[in-house]
């Protein structure tokens, strides 16, 4: 049998992965390019994808697929004074931990709008959990399938918009039976997060695995993302939880730091996931629509205060609001961990009154109603 010059390449990149030898930016682009247009033997895909995993992805990995993924994205066309004057944020994470919360990543972007930030919510329907963004969104009336223009007007004029994933990136139905066959979680289900399609200028990205913490931060970075924290919950949790500390990478002027948030720093009183607990799509409704309208649980709205306090943090939030006649500055994050927790939990003050008046629910029925007269 004739082996192709083709075959003999992804031959040659399965055995430098299983040498456990990180793939270069213009490797990974071609791996990406291979399985969007169908180029790579589901066998060989499948041993390529496992290799990844087992030796961990890299920051030029990352990028070269994000690169590629970018380009082959629905391209928006955003309004100058939104992208050019304005911070806005995304929450999306890269889910996967197992814990069946409630949508917490989903009330933070709410939360976070009804503070006065813009927020871009890039999300899809459940990979791993029960319910995802884009399931509980809808149940509560949002519109998933707007147009792209729709989608950018409700930034502007709502505060908030929801992506939904599989519209702005349609290169990637070519690895949907890929993904379906393997059932297993792959780069792919890294990958999400880095792809929002208006390219924000903060994020905070929870993440199932500490070790990919600093990645993430590397591949932010090196994409040119103004603000970000990358965080992992001690609790393996995709989010900054309540009963264990919670591991950060901040990104801020083009540095990277690492610290640990103790939530009891900041007033928050612990609590076990138990009590973060979700269930189907419908339950998860109910708690989110509970939770925005400032008639949650207590650990479910503490929850959500330490997440949207640090997506606030991330979207330069004290630039322009001020609490106590003093500015949230989050302008330079290389100082020290103690004025980093003054500053947190300032962010935490403005987090909680914004959620317990309720207006983050007008927020959501707001985008519902705006997606849906369009």
């Amino acid at each position: 049998m004739v082996v192709t010059d083709i075959e003999q390449n992804w031959s040659a990149i399965l055995q430098q992965l299983l040498d456990r030898e990180s793939l270069s930016i213009s490797q990974a682009s071609q791996l990406m390019h291979g399985w969007l247009e169908e180029k790579i033997p589901p066998v060989v895909s499948g041993a390529i994808l496992a290799a990844i995993q087992a030796k961990g992805v890299s920051t030029e990995e990352l990028l070269g697929m994000v690169e590629v993924l970018h380009g082959q994205s629905v391209k928006p066309n955003l309004r100058d004074r939104i992208i050019n004057n304005q911070s806005f944020v995304d929450t999306c994470g890269t889910g996967g931990d197992g814990a069946s919360t409630f949508n917490i990543s989903t009330a933070v972007a709410f939360t976070v709008a009804a503070c006065g930030l813009k927020v871009a919510k890039h999300g899809n329907r459940s990979a791993s959990g029960k319910t995802g963004s884009a399931d509980v969104l809808e149940a509560l009336g949002v519109n998933l399938n707007v147009s792209p223009e729709v989608a950018q007007l409700a930034l502007e004029e709502v505060g908030i918009t929801f992506l939904f994933a599989p519209d702005w990136h349609p290169a990637l139905k070519a690895i949907a039976p890929l993904r379906k066959t393997l059932k297993v979680r792959t780069v792919f289900n890294l990958l999400g997060p880095l792809l929002n399609p208006l390219s924000p200028t903060g994020q905070v990205i929870g993440i199932n695995n500490p070790a990919l913490l600093e990645t993430f931060a590397q591949v932010l970075k090196q994409t040119g993302t103004r603000r970000a924290i990358t965080l992992y919950g001690r609790e393996k949790l995709d989010e900054a939880g309540l009963g264990d500390k919670t591991d950060l990478v901040i990104l801020s002027n083009q540095q990277i730091h690492k610290l640990e948030l103790d939530p009891k720093d900041v007033g928050i009183n612990p609590a076990s996931i138990s009590m973060l607990a979700g269930g189907e799509v419908q339950e998860n409704a109910e708690i989110l629509k509970a939770v925005l309208q400032g008639e949650g649980t207590k650990a479910q709205e503490d929850v959500v205060i330490l997440n949207a306090a640090l997506a606030l943090y991330v979207g330069e939030y004290g630039d322009s609001k001020a609490v106590d006649g003093e500015s949230l500055n989050s302008s330079n994050i290389s100082k020290s961990e103690g004025d980093f927790v003054k500053d947190f939990a300032d962010a935490v003050v403005i987090a909680r009154e914004v959620i317990q008046s309720g207006e983050p629910w007008h927020k959501l029925q707001q985008l519902a109603e705006f997606g849906n007269r369009k």
